[in-house]
């Protein structure tokens, strides 16, 4: 149904606007373009009241980028994200631009006013919010590394802990929460990781303390943080974003899982990253266990299981259960050729599939087997893709000169075997 009431308000503005500025040009057609969206928008509550630049007071190196987004309240009192809504300018574009999507490309270098660009971004009703970019090759002298919660002096166990640091230059500028440049590691006592975009990951059942170092240059910054799993209250399994408590799977389905951890008096988290999945007795089921299709199960032989997960204090049990009459037993690589060949300094994809009696039924397992070069130093190797029905074990030659090697593959008690010749 048509608001009529609205229609009316609208028509008025656009008479009103024709009737002073005139008809026909380019920019009476702007103007009457956006005295309609801004009448829609008063009518909505969805009118932009006040603005708010977010990641900015960054130093960037001639050439580097930065994203810079903004938020906004609206006169129904209502926050969201406004980075696409906006105008954005920079007032010094010889240093520094920005584009329609508050992308900030660093310019030239300068010592003047250290570096400072101001970078505007200004609403439909002409609110505006300003942030700041510096862009200069002055080096860093100091590391203030910090947690986002840091006003407390522990991390919940099994959470994703975001680092940052503020970083000051030799010129006296501050970059504020930041992680550009910066590379990370964590002290050999703790069993703590951390990402290069410095997520710090914990799933120790214990309360455990772990020193991070925060690296540029010669430049060190370190911040021991306490993980500790007292809010710990439980985790939940799920399949399709929906708690479950079993799986039914037929031989070579392939189903990802993700985890949960409920928290005292705070929400759930998801915790896929930190969680460590795990099955009882029989390999019934193959698990991605790293990398991003961490969760994935692959059903390889029928009977019934129990998928564990893992973290901090908790853990969560769901039965598994693989039908299907038919044993994967037939070992191939690649094509089932018994000779392989690469060329020096190449490289060269490996499958292994197990195949049962009905040709149909076939499951790449390359993930879940145990590969041997047999001692060989003419190659290096890696698992690409796992999780996936492309799984390969990729084999790289780290010579120029021809040589021949075998290579092994164990699978549920079998072996399946293959000469790689570099040729």
């Amino acid at each position: 149904m048509i608001n009529t009431h609205s229609f009316f308000k609208l028509s008025v503005t656009a008479l009103f606007i024709i009737s002073v500025t005139g008809c026909g040009s380019e920019s009476d057609t702007t103007d009457l373009a956006k005295a309609i969206q801004l009448d829609k928008l008063r009518s909505e509550g969805t009118i932009i009241e006040s603005v708010k630049i977010v990641g900015d007071q960054q130093r960037l190196k001639p050439g580097e980028t930065l994203q810079l987004s903004a938020t906004g309240i609206d006169s129904n009192g209502d926050t969201r994200d406004i980075t696409s809504e906006l105008t954005w300018e920079s007032n010094d574009p010889t240093i520094a631009t920005v584009n329609s999507n508050g992308v900030v490309n660093a310019v030239s270098s300068t010592t003047a006013n250290q570096g400072a660009v101001s970078i505007t971004g200004t609403t439909i009703n002409d609110i505006s919010g300003e942030g700041e970019v510096s862009v200069s090759d002055v080096a860093v002298t100091e590391i203030n590394l910090k947690t986002a919660a840091s006003n407390i002096d522990y991390i919940n166990t099994c959470i994703p802990a975001q680092l940052s640091a503020d970083l000051t230059y030799a010129d006296g500028y501050t970059s504020l929460n930041t992680i550009r440049g910066l590379s990370f590691a964590v002290d050999n006592g703790s069993t703590a990781t951390i990402n290069s975009d410095g997520l710090l990951f914990t799933s120790a059942p214990d309360v455990e303390d772990t020193t991070i170092t925060a690296k540029i240059d010669n430049v060190l910054g370190k911040l021991t943080v306490k993980a500790d799993p007292k809010n710990l209250e439980s985790i939940d399994i799920l399949v399709n974003d929906e708690p479950t408590e079993e799986i039914n799977l037929n031989i070579g389905d392939r189903i990802q899982v993700s985890a949960i951890a409920s928290l005292v008096a705070q929400e759930a988290k998801t915790i896929n990253d930190t969680i460590t999945w795990s099955q009882v007795g029989t390999r019934y089921i193959g698990i991605t266990d790293e990398g991003e299709n961490k969760g994935t199960l692959v059903a390889l032989k029928s009977g019934e299981t129990q998928l564990i997960g893992s973290c901090g204090n908790k853990q969560k049990i769901i039965t598994v259960t693989v039908d299907g009459s038919d044993d994967l037993n037939d070992l191939q690589i690649n094509d089932g050729s018994s000779v392989l060949t690469m060329t020096p300094l190449g490289s060269i994809n490996l499958t292994l599939t197990a195949n049962g009696s009905d040709e149909t039924s076939s499951v790449n397992v390359t993930e879940f087997a145990d590969w041997s070069i047999n001692g060989s130093s003419l190659v290096t190797t890696k698992l690409i893709s796992a999780g996936t029905e492309n799984a390969v074990y990729r084999l790289t030659s780290k010579t120029n000169n021809a040589g021949s090697f075998i290579v092994s593959a164990t699978y549920d008690n079998q072996v399946s075997s293959v000469q790689v010749n570099i040729e």
